[in-house]
This record gives C-alpha cells, sequence and structure tokens, in this order.
C-alpha cells in the first residue's frame, strides 16, 4: 500500500543540493568535480576563527550547556545581539541557521494564495519555504547589475502581498545595493504598511567597501525583521546559529508568534550558541584577510568570464557569488547548459532559473571560493566548453 503524501511536498524544490546527485555520478567515471554550487567556505580551507571554536570547545565541557536552552535562545547571546541592533533582547530569537528563521517567519505570515515580494534572482530557500507555507511567489525585477527596480516593486504590491524580502548583500549575485535605493524601497513599504525582511547575512562579507548599508538605519518604525548569522560573515555554516531581531512600531503579534514557533522545536544547540555569543562580544580579527582572498578570487573569475566570448557577468561586490549571463546561442535553456557542462567538463555550477522564473534571459550561479588556479583551471574549461556548443554572434 503506497503511503499518500501531503501535497506541499511536491513544491519543495533546491537546485543548488538536487544537482549534486548528478555530479556524483558524473565523478564515478573517472572525471575531476569543480564544485562550484554551494557556498561552503570550510569546503576550501576557510576556517571560523578561533575564539569561536575555543568557546564552543569550552561549552561541550560544561555540563549546563548539554541540556536545553531556553527557546528564543541563550539570554547572553540575545543581549549580545540586541545590542548590535539597537533594541531590546526581548525583539530578539535565535534559529538553526537563517534558514530556520525565514521557515518561522513565513509560518507566521502567510495564509493560504498569500504573496511574498521576493528579487529576481532571489535565494531559492525563500521560494520553498513560502510555497511550503501555501503562499505563492512574487518576484521583482532588478537591473542588469541585479539592484532592484522600486518602481517594480511598487506595481507588484497587491491586497494578498505580505511581506517585502530585501537580500543585501544579494546571494545569488553577489550585488550590494546603494543606500539610495534601499531607502526607496523603506519608502514603498512604508505607504503600502508592508513589514520588511532584511536579509544581511552576508554584510560583513563585502569585497570593495567597508560594510553594507543595514536596513535598521533606515526604516525608523517600519517593521523591520532584520536576520544574521554564524554561517557567511564568520566561516562557519555548520555551526548553524542564526538569529532574527524584530524592528519598529506593530512588531508585538509577529514576536509572539516567533516565540511559540520557537518553543515546538524546543531549542537550538546550545554549545552554538556559545560560540555565536564570542563571535558577538570578542574583537573580530579575521575580515581583513577574508575580504583579501575573496578579492583574488572575484577578480578571477570576473575578468575570467568577461573574456569568454558569449558570456557576460556583472561585477559582484560582496559574498562569494556570481551570476553569469549566457550570451551564446546554445542549448534550449540555462538547465541544459548547466548539465552539459557538467556532463563535458566536470564544472558544477546551479541553473539560474532555480533562483527565479522570470528571468530577462539565461544564467548560472557560481561560486568562487576555491584557490585561484583552480578558478583559472574551470575558466578554461568553460571557455572549451562555449566555444564546442554555442554559436556566438558577433557584434
Amino acid at each position: 500500500m503506497a503511503i499518500r503524501l501531503a501535497d506541499r511536498v511536491s513544491s519543495i524544490s533546491y537546485e543548488i543540493r538536487d544537482i549534486v546527485a548528478r555530479a556524483r555520478k558524473v565523478q564515478a567515471s573517472g572525471k575531476k568535480i569543480h564544485w562550484f554550487n554551494i557556498g561552503d567556505p570550510n569546503q576550501y580551507g576557510f576556517k571560523p576563527p578561533e575564539n569561536i571554536t575555543n568557546a564552543i570547545i569550552e561549552a561541550l565541557h560544561n555540563p549546563k550547556y548539554s541540556g536545553y536552552c531556553p527557546s528564543e535562545g541563550d539570554p547572553e547571546l540575545r543581549e549580545a545581539i540586541a545590542k548590535i541592533e539597537g533594541i531590546s533582547s526581548d525583539y530578539v530569537t535565535i534559529h538553526s541557521g537563517l534558514s530556520e528563521g525565514i521557515d518561522f517567519l513565513f509560518q507566521a505570515l502567510v495564509n493560504h494564495g498569500d504573496n511574498v515580494l521576493l528579487p529576481s534572482p532571489s535565494y531559492p530557500l525563500y521560494n520553498t519555504k513560502l510555497k511550503v507555507s501555501g503562499g505563492v511567489d512574487n518576484f521583482y525585477a532588478t537591473d542588469e547589475n541585479f539592484i532592484p527596480i522600486p518602481e517594480d516593486v511598487r506595481k507588484r504590491i497587491n491586497r494578498k502581498t505580505k511581506a517585502l524580502v530585501i537580500i543585501n548583500p544579494n546571494n545569488p549575485t553577489g550585488a550590494t545595493y546603494p543606500r539610495s535605493v534601499l531607502q526607496e524601497m523603506v519608502n514603498i513599504a512604508g505607504e503600502h504598511g508592508l513589514p520588511i525582511v532584511a536579509d544581511e547575512i552576508y554584510d560583513r562579507t563585502t569585497i570593495d567597501e567597508e560594510h553594507s548599508v543595514n536596513l535598521r538605519t533606515l526604516s525608523g518604525e517600519i517593521p523591520l525583521i532584520s536576520g544574521n548569522g554564524l554561517s557567511k560573515n564568520f566561516i562557519y555554516p555548520g555551526s548553524r546559529v542564526g538569529y532574527l531581531a524584530l524592528h519598529g512600531e506593530g512588531i508585538d503579534p509577529l514576536r509572539d508568534a516567533l516565540v511559540k514557533l520557537c518553543n515546538q522545536r524546543l531549542s537550538v544547540n546550545w554549545e552554538m550558541q556559545r560560540g555565536a555569543l564570542a563571535a558577538y562580544t570578542q574583537p573580530i580579527t579575521h575580515l581583513a584577510k577574508l575580504k583579501s582572498d575573496l578579492r583574488k578570487r572575484r577578480d578571477v573569475i570576473y575578468n575570467g568570464l568577461n573574456a569568454i566570448e558569449g558570456i557576460h557577468c556583472a561585477k559582484p561586490t560582496a559574498a562569494f557569488y556570481c551570476f553569469p549571463k549566457i550570451e551564446a546561442d546554445c542549448f534550449k535553456d540555462d538547465k541544459e547548459f548547466v548539465y552539459t557542462l557538467l556532463e563535458e567538463t566536470g564544472v558544477l555550477v546551479v541553473p539560474g532559473s532555480s533562483f527565479a522564473p522570470n528571468l530577462p534571459g539565461r544564467y548560472f550561479r557560481l561560486v568562487f571560493l576555491a584557490p585561484p588556479e583552480e578558478l583559472q583551471e574551470a575558466l578554461g574549461k568553460i571557455e572549451t566548453f562555449v566555444g564546442k556548443f554555442c554559436r556566438v554572434r558577433k557584434k
């Protein structure tokens, strides 16, 4: 007798990891795989700061932290984050990665048929978690450098719109948003009474500037849910410690709902939260080297991709992603391009359509965390592949 699954399962898709099964088969045939699909710095020799791991080790030896943590999170950690965010610790909740925070947010906000404004392209977990919650996507356009177009945001708002998501710095594009554009987005949210979900988990990984603009500096009394965590800024994705910080007026009902959702999943690993406490209270010394390493890799991949006829890449200014456009005339869609590239060359990237269904062209996301020499090797393979399979229209 077949088990009857819930309908919501059919809406779950995460191509960033789904494509790995195909890559394993290609690898089994003896081909070298360039794993450029997942933004995991630790797979390429990057390490979390020692003060974080030392704090976790200390916590592992303290019996207190082997028990249940308060559901909203470690009180000291919440207080430390509250100081950074400029709010009371009552308005901070700790989550098993920011991804769980997104899940809880949509469970709290979205009824069947509601929509949430998402950037095009967008981190795919937003769309997946939205659909699992019964919502529908509502993607707003970005320009050729992947900066949001505020007027497109404005015209996509309707009576079923529940929130505006802003991912800055952006995954999958590596773009950072100008203050003027962010202010326009805040103004639009205020005009329409929409809460803003600010995904700022890459805010310290800017490559060409000191720090990205945090929306809490612009939002005033508009309801703002700021999300961050250890995974990217502190090079510790495996810690699974993220947080939501709630700002603005009228936010109490959402806070109460998030606390309920935290209670029903009991707690986040307490030892890892003690590591997060060290991250947010002790001097930060690793960023200069991290930015330097990312800049070297970014320059290699940005210059190399733009040197390939038929490929165009906007310059990423943060994080470790680029989102090249396939301008060459080849293959029916970006998925066929990506899967054929994998089979022929072993270069594993992710189809752009996995990040939004309404992109104006064909794209792919490439993670540039690998050493510069491996990036150069992969660029040569991409160039050979495009030359073999694609027709480049001469300008």
